[in-house]
């Protein structure tokens, strides 16, 4: 055994060195054989065991109280019970009887009916709807109540749009600086290990400067990545308090396997969207209020009469009168002008309707072939992240055996944990946007409202992932023109 290997035997046994079971050692001099004492100096940029946070989605229970407090959805659910109030007003009808009463005095000043006579008169009348009226006026009901339904709907979409994505931000903050933290207490530890190598000569000064060099980059880069992910969690409690609940934003391990789902073929995505899409249900619900509005115009072409029957005395009760009382009003142009603009409008809400619809299905395959790009991306840098890391233990054999100097092995280990820290982040990437195809495909916020439940909690969402099935219909065509 030579001097060396007995100086390094010694140290370990009055503690002056770590056990390599405790803390990982650095490498020998450039050109000095490893020893059965010299510990490995752990090739992954950081240590096993710390697998960083894995997409997922937030926890139903969270996003149910969220969508319950949420201003956004309170407001539509208001003006939902508002459309619904307006709706029962056109159901019952306007018409509404109308009592009135005349008093007089006759005064006569020829005989033989000379004298003073008090008479009075009473009056009830009432308009008459006409059939096609009231049809008219229920079908504006009907579609008042589907729009502002489809409205409360469309906005919870909107709403889990913005926390999903918030959630995504702040969970690869989250993840960026745990694995940042790690990869600076794994340098932190080999600092000290090189330290005390120097220490005793079985390091040069060069490589201690150089590994303490990189723990402080790697300190500064886990304390800048660490204040992003707080200021992240931070913006997503303060906008939604709710998943505060939540402090460690690990969401559902559930749907961590749901989030690797690839996207499916652009033909079933179309077929989804066209009939989940919340937008293009409330274009649809547009058209049919401008169907019905059309209609009510049509019909008000014709007026409506007004009957009513009246009761009089005259002559100081002398003559008793008994009549019915019928008015019919002419229709004008005004009328006709009315109908026109009514069917104005019902072409404009059908052309809005067919550019939402290639809006929409524009959007859909762009969130399409963006998820499948991070998907595939994802998937070939963690095999480059794999490839690094065997890189990274290849150069680490080299510096042990003195084939590389320790520069060499800093910046395959720095390549290592970008190419990791790339990974995750397409990772991440790839999951925000399968989720936001989920999420627009309707197959993550379904109603499972009760009858009997309350208004508030009947508009809260089953967030529960469902799984994609083939569907083979569309409701998007825009519906003909009535004219």
């Amino acid at each position: 055994m030579n001097p060396l290997q007995v100086l390094v035997l010694v140290g370990a046994c009055v503690g002056a060195l770590p056990c390599a079971a405790a803390a990982p050692s650095s490498t020998p001099r450039p050109g000095a054989a490893a020893t059965a004492s010299d510990a490995a100096i752990p090739a992954s940029p950081v240590p096993e065991g710390s697998a960083p946070m894995q997409p997922t989605l937030p926890r139903a229970d969270l996003l149910h109280e969220l969508l319950v407090q949420a201003p956004s959805l309170a407001e539509a659910r208001a003006l939902r019970d508002a459309a619904d109030a307006r709706g029962d007003a056109l159901r019952v009808g306007s018409q509404e009887f109308t009592a009135q009463a005349q008093l007089q005095q006759r005064r006569v000043d020829e005989p033989p009916d000379n004298g003073r006579y008090a008479e009075w008169q009473l009056l009830l009348n009432r308009p008459i709807r006409l059939p096609a009226q009231a049809r008219a006026d229920r079908d504006l009901a009907d579609a008042l109540a589907a729009q502002s339904r489809d409205a409360l709907r469309s906005a919870r979409r909107d709403l889990l749009d913005q926390v999903l994505r918030a959630w995504f931000d702040a969970q690869l903050a989250d993840a960026d600086a745990e694995l940042a933290r790690a990869s600076a207490q794994a340098l932190q530890r080999q600092a000290d290990t090189v330290r005390r190598r120097q220490g005793l000569g079985d390091a040069s000064r060069l490589e201690l400067d150089l590994v303490q060099a990189e723990q402080a980059r790697a300190s500064a880069a886990a304390l800048l990545a660490e204040g992003r992910a707080a200021s992240q969690r931070s913006a997503l409690q303060e906008r939604w308090p709710v998943l505060a609940a939540d402090a460690s934003l690990r969401g559902d391990p559930a749907s961590a396997e749901l989030l690797r789902d690839a996207p499916p073929d652009a033909q079933a995505l179309r077929e989804r969207i066209l009939d989940h899409s919340a937008v293009l249900a409330q274009a649809r619900a547009a058209v049919r209020q401008a169907q019905a509005q059309a209609g009510q115009a049509q019909a008000a072409r014709t007026p409506q009469p007004t009957v009513g029957a009246y009761l009089g005395s005259d002559r100081g009760g002398r003559e008793r009168i008994v009549g019915l009382q019928l008015q019919v009003p002419f229709g004008g142009p005004a009328r006709a002008a009315g109908e026109r603009a009514a069917l104005a409008e019902l072409d404009a809400a059908q052309w809005r309707l067919q550019d939402l619809r290639m809006r929409v299905l524009e959007q859909a395959q762009s969130l399409r072939a963006q998820a499948l790009a991070q998907t595939r991306a994802a998937q070939a840098l963690a095999l480059a992240a794999r490839q690094q890391q065997t890189a990274l233990e290849r150069t680490q054999r080299a510096w042990e055996l003195g084939e590389a100097g320790a520069a060499d092995w800093l910046l395959a280990r720095r390549n290592a944990l970008d190419t990791r820290m790339q990974a995750l982040q397409a990772r991440f990437d790839a999951s925000r946007m399968n989720a936001l195809l989920l999420l627009h495909e309707g197959l993550l916020d379904e109603p499972t409202a009760r009858p009997d439940m309350p208004s508030a909690a009947a508009s809260v969402p089953q967030f529960s992932a469902q799984p994609r099935t083939e569907s083979g219909t569309t409701s998007a065509a825009p519906p003909a023109d009535r004219r």
